[in-house]
Parts: structure tokens; C-alpha cells; sequence
């Protein structure tokens, strides 16, 4: 949503007194850029992460964004994988919707957490490794779910390409590397802080995306690029 704003813009005190300490401070303007780009992505950081303690997750923006994006795929007749669900915010809202959802992830912990939040009769949650899940269940899934799975994979082409035919459709959504373009210009100044989080292995531009997919078998018939986020609907092809 857009905002209007005055023309004549009020005085902000943190931003005067900091171009004032710009002007005295005693380096060359390479280095006050690449000071600046550091400073911007801790700040930008420390802010996402202030985020989370001040919105519920069922009531943050990039949720609440998220949400009817992931829906309109999904229909009352729809059994969905959530793979990677972690503390089952996406799969409980899912659930709201499609007919099954099972969320699925590694970690015992999160499950444990998953189940003690979110209680529905369509709903379940599982402690396994997805592939081995799936080969062994019954149950067959029409939809998977990657929210933020991709970037932490070491060989993410290996990963779709094991696990894309269980399924008719996948949803995919991990970080927009260009979201901006600060981005380029760390790459440009070769700056060590360049990523969305610690464990990530791969920040995505949409044209890595686009053709990770393609080389994958994977149509996109929808897309959305807001609030840092890339968002695509797959279809198996």
C-alpha cells in the first residue's frame, strides 16, 4: 500500500546528527561506502528481527501477504504436502482451506511444537525425512509446499528433481536477492555480509530461480515479487 506524504518533509534529529558525523568522519569515500553497506544490513536485520516480538506470526505483514497468495492454488479438494513446515504456521492456515495437510520437518522439536499449537481433524504433523516419507506412505499428495527451503540446500536442482513427481504442483518462496540494489553493490565491493541468514547457501535472483525451475521440468503460473520475497506456483510438467 502507498502513502502520501508532505512535500515539506519534518525534521528528524538521528538523521541530521548522522549526516553531520558523515561529513567529519576522516575516511575515503570507499570506505565510508562499504562501512555504510555493512551498517545498512545490520540494521535491516536487527529491525526483521525486532519484527517477530512485536507482530503474532498468524498477524505479520510478510505472513499476512503471504497467505492469500498461497491459497488461491489450493482448493477444499487438495491434500498438501508442507515440507519443512517448522513450527506450522503455514500449514495450520492451509488447513483452513484444503481438505488434508500434513506438515513434515526434520527437527523433533519443531514438530512437538507444531502439534501442541495447532489441532485441526485435517491436519497432522510428522517427524521424518521427506523423501523417505513419501516413498513409503500410502498417501498420496497433490500439492507440496517449499517456504523457505531452497536457499539452505546445498544441491537444490538434486532435491526438486527427487521430489517434484509426487506431486502435481509445488509452491515456492525464498528470499528476493533483487529486492534492491544494495545487493549489487556488495557484490560489487566484495563485502562478506551479503546474505538474508547465516545458513543459507544460495540467495536467489529471480533469473537463478527462473531457470533452476525450467531446468527442473517446472512451469510457473504464478508469481509475486513483494516485501523481499520471491513467490511462484509450479506446475509439474
Amino acid at each position: 500500500m502507498g502513502i502520501k506524504i508532505p512535500r515539506k518533509k519534518p525534521a528528524v534529529f538521528i538523521l541530521t546528527l548522522i549526516y553531520r558525523l558523515h561529513k567529519l568522519l576522516p575516511l575515503r569515500a570507499e570506505k565510508k561506502f562499504r562501512l555504510y553497506l555493512n551498517l545498512e544490513w545490520i540494521f535491516d536485520r536487527l529491525a526483521h528481527e525486532m519484527s517477530f516480538k512485536i507482530y503474532k506470526p498468524a498477524d505479520h505483514p510478510i505472513r499476512l501477504h503471504s497467505k492469500p497468495f498461497i491459497l488461491q492454488q489450493i482448493t477444499p479438494q487438495s491434500v498438501v504436502l508442507d515440507l519443512g513446515c517448522n513450527l506450522g504456521e503455514i500449514t495450520h492456515f492451509i488447513a483452513e482451506k484444503a481438505a488434508e495437510v500434513t506438515g513434515i520437518d526434520y527437527s523433533e522439536k519443531a514438530i512437538a511444537i507444531a502439534r501442541s499449537r495447532y489441532q485441526r481433524d485435517n491436519l497432522s504433523f510428522v517427524h521424518a525425512e521427506a523423501l523417505g516419507f513419501l516413498t513409503s506412505n500410502k498417501k498420496k499428495f497433490d500439492t507440496l509446499i517449499l517456504s523457505h527451503i531452497l536457499e539452505h540446500l546445498d544441491e537444490p536442482e538434486t532435491f526438486l528433481m527427487r521430489h517434484k513427481d509426487f506431486f502435481k504442483q509445488i509452491y515456492i518462496e525464498l528470499p528476493d536477492f533483487d529486492r534492491y540494489y544494495l545487493n549489487q553493490y556488495r557484490v560489487d565491493q566484495k563485502l562478506k555480509l551479503i546474505y538474508s541468514d547465516n545458513d543459507h547457501v544460495t540467495e536467489f535472483n529471480r533469473y537463478e530461480l527462473m531457470d533452476l525451475l525450467e531446468r527442473c521440468g517446472l512451469q510457473v503460473v504464478r508469481s509475486e515479487y513483494i516485501y523481499g520475497l520471491q513467490k511462484v506456483w509450479c506446475r509439474v510438467a
